[in-house]
């Protein structure tokens, strides 16, 4: 037996009714009002909903609409599980209505807990949703910390927008057409920031949009049409020579020389830059090689990429393999980012890395070419740059580097590779002397 139930309008005559619930219970009717009052040219008799339609109804009418609808929908799968779990012939209807009633009633505090969550600000939601834990579904992972730092800097940056351009933190802000355009003059005019500053904040915050729409925050759908992946940009790479500069520095004997302030870790700092030179490790993964597994017989190290959780297989360069010996297997750790940085590039200039490099950046919406000493640009990312560079270079399979590397998409893993045109030209024209007969011969 299954219950048998409806919805009808109290007043159907008039312009606005109550919603009634109504249900036989042993042959007998309930009859309970739902608590939603509707326009009666919004319902539907025979599908017993709203109806929802963006021409005929005012946005307002609509989601109101869409509201009814989810009650009715929640209250007929609570009715038919009552049913189906309690039933009984000797239920009294008077307990029966009641029982029902706690469900309508429950329903109805459900809804207006879920409306009072729609009424937040976008940027309380946002801050609220960063910091849940949560499974990113695209790699079945807990998001990491450090993404939800990147996240933490966006959010930060908007709250910077609407407070400089006096905007309401309400989702229209961020959904409408000129949004784009706001916050591209926001960010060029007062804040000087580089165009990728820009798309990189438009990728979370498309994202984050994405979650409150589908939770139910009513918006519109302009933000889609944002550009969210950045530019690229003109890294460099070092090459295998510049590598071994660095690494033959004689830092004792610069330190005596004062060049090198003798309390300094910059030796550690090398070191640790010529691992990821040889093996693409990303800063946080060098600072976890006490996690790594070392085998000195096939000279091979096996990591689990922290962003990633992949484990990866890399073959010990020689240098690497120097260097695990120099510091019997137990490698330090590297300092904070800031005097990394300074080791590495003091690094590179006392190894004579100090040819002109051209960078074009577009900063504050100005497009311009910089010149910069090469040491003046270089951080612990160029190791991981100049592996997958070099080994490129060397003709590898780029399949085979990726493996290496861990990269999964051969369009993320070709960002890496800095080759300059004319290096281009060269390893074209090597592989045409390989193919083709000389061209001198007739």
């Amino acid at each position: 037996m299954t219950v048998k139930f409806r919805f009808n309008l109290k007043e159907p005559n008039k312009e606005k009714s109550l919603v009634m619930f109504l249900c036989r219970w042993n042959g007998k009717q309930i009859k309970i009002s739902t608590k939603f009052r509707v326009l009666v040219e919004t319902w539907n008799p025979k599908e017993q909903l709203c109806y929802i339609n963006k021409r005929r109804f005012h946005n307002s009418i609509n989601l109101h609409s869409f509201k009814v609808n989810r009650f009715i929908s929640l209250l007929s799968e609570r009715v038919v599980d009552f049913y189906n779990e309690k039933y009984s012939s000797t239920m009294s209807l008077e307990s029966a209505k009641s029982s029902i009633q706690r469900i309508v009633d429950d329903i109805i505090s459900q809804i207006d807990e879920q409306d009072e969550r729609l009424r937040m600000t976008p940027i309380r939601f946002f801050k609220e949703f960063i910091e849940k834990k949560r499974i990113d579904p695209h790699t079945g992972r807990y998001i990491s910390e450090r993404t939800k730092i990147h996240q933490r800097t966006v959010i930060h940056r908007l709250e910077d927008f609407l407070q400089d351009t006096n905007l309401p933190d309400d989702f229209s802000t961020f959904t409408s057409k000129k949004f784009d355009a706001l916050f591209t003059e926001w960010c060029y005019s007062i804040k000087n920031y580089k165009q990728n500053t820009v798309y990189a904040t438009y990728g979370v915050l498309k994202s984050l949009l994405n979650v409150a729409k589908e939770e139910g925050f009513e918006m519109e759908d302009n933000y889609i049409h944002l550009r969210g992946k950045c530019v690229d940009t003109d890294a460099i790479y070092l090459t295998e020579e510049e590598i071994e500069k660095i690494y033959q520095l004689d830092i004792p004997s610069l330190i005596e020389a004062g060049e090198i302030d003798a309390k300094s870790t910059i030796e550690k700092t090398r070191d640790l830059f010529i691992v990821a030179c040889w093996t693409g490790l990303r800063r946080s993964d060098v600072n976890r090689l006490d996690k790594a597994s070392f085998d000195i017989v096939s000279k091979t190290i096996s990591v689990t990429a922290e962003k990633t959780k992949r484990q990866v297989v890399i073959p010990m360069h020689p240098m690497v393999l120097a260097l695990y010996n120099k510091y019997n297997g137990v490698f330090p750790k590297l300092c904070d980012r800031s005097h990394t940085i300074d080791h590495l590039r003091q690094c590179a200039r006392l190894a004579g890395i100090d040819n002109e490099i051209r960078i074009v950046e577009n900063r504050g919406g100005k497009v311009s070419t910089l010149i910069y000493k090469k040491y003046q640009l270089v951080g612990m990312h160029t190791g991981r740059r100049s592996f997958a560079t070099n080994m490129y270079k060397r003709r590898f399979p780029t399949i085979a580097i990726m493996r290496l590397t861990g990269h999964t998409t051969e369009s993320n893993f070709l960002k890496y590779i800095k080759v300059s045109a004319e290096e281009n030209a060269i390893m074209i024209a090597e592989a045409f002397a390989k193919v083709y007969k000389p061209f001198d011969d007739d």
